[in-house]
């Protein structure tokens, strides 16, 4: 499916319907619902099961389905994974985040994360579980709106202030605490305030249980490539700790990435 940042430029005479059907079909496969038979793919998708059964075959025939053995149920082919591991790879992001993002879970004793930004969603690709008492449910995978998160806002101050209001023009803007912005007026405010920080600190700005902080990574050429973020339960440091010690740590763990990615500053250049 196309990005949400370019859906004003789809002519929809060059669209090829089976496979905007096909991906929708690989979409409808969640973390709670790992299989499904042709039935419940048809109609999540909206089409007939004949139509339904042709898509399926021919994603099975490619690899990106799998029949379980001796049911009438589908799970995700291998296809699926290498299509998300060969992007990643080439970007050598995990490969350079791993290892410092297993540190910085050891030394926080809080979970952490790498995420990059798909249009106004928040994508996670690497996760450390912490020691805490919190079970970080941001699994590899995990989706969020770019705008409630910290690592959503540090990701939107990678873009123009004019791509941020494109992207959120006409959005209709998801509240989960009384921090989470509401309208376009404020989260240009929050972007705006986020350029002149390091990072973003949030004590319960998603999750008003949780406290996160989030730092920006950038590679090669300079441009803001993902973030690292930790998360634990809002009790497990005192704020002001928080914010300086356990920020400090989460900064420093982003610039190595970054420095692994080939990113320089001017002053060590």
């Amino acid at each position: 499916m196309a990005d949400e940042t370019n859906q004003e430029t789809i002519d929809e005479r060059y669209i090829v319907p089976g496979l905007a059907r096909g991906l929708q079909m690989l979409q409808s496969f969640t973390r709670d619902r790992q299989e499904q038979t042709v039935g419940e793919m048809a109609k999540r998708v909206g089409v007939s099961r004949s139509s339904a059964f042709r898509i399926v075959y021919t994603l099975e025939a490619c690899g990106f389905l799998r029949r379980i053995e001796d049911s009438r149920r589908y799970q995700l082919g291998s296809r699926v994974l290498e299509l998300g591991y060969s992007f990643l790879a080439g970007k050598d992001l995990i490969e350079v985040a791993t290892p410092i993002l297993r540190k910085l879970r050891d030394d926080t004793q809080a979970s952490t994360h790498l995420a990059v930004r798909e249009g106004r969603e928040v994508v996670y690709v690497a996760r450390f579980q912490g020691s805490t008492s919190l079970i970080s449910a941001m699994t590899v995978g995990t989706r969020l709106p770019a705008h409630a998160t910290a690592p959503g806002r540090v990701l939107l101050t990678g873009l123009p202030l004019s791509e941020v209001v494109r992207l959120y023009e006409d959005y209709s803007f998801e509240t989960y605490t009384p921090d989470t912005p509401d309208s376009m007026g404020a989260l240009i405010s929050l972007v705006e305030n986020d350029r002149r920080e390091a990072c973003v600190v949030s004590w319960g700005f998603y999750d008003s249980n949780v406290a996160s902080i989030a730092a920006p990574i950038f590679n090669a050429t300079g441009k803001l490539e993902a973030a690292v973020s930790v998360s634990c339960p809002i009790n497990t440091y005192d704020q002001a700790t928080f914010s300086t010690q356990v920020r400090a740590t989460v900064l420093a763990a982003a610039a190595e990435i970054s420095r692994g990615l080939g990113y320089r500053t001017a002053k060590a250049a």
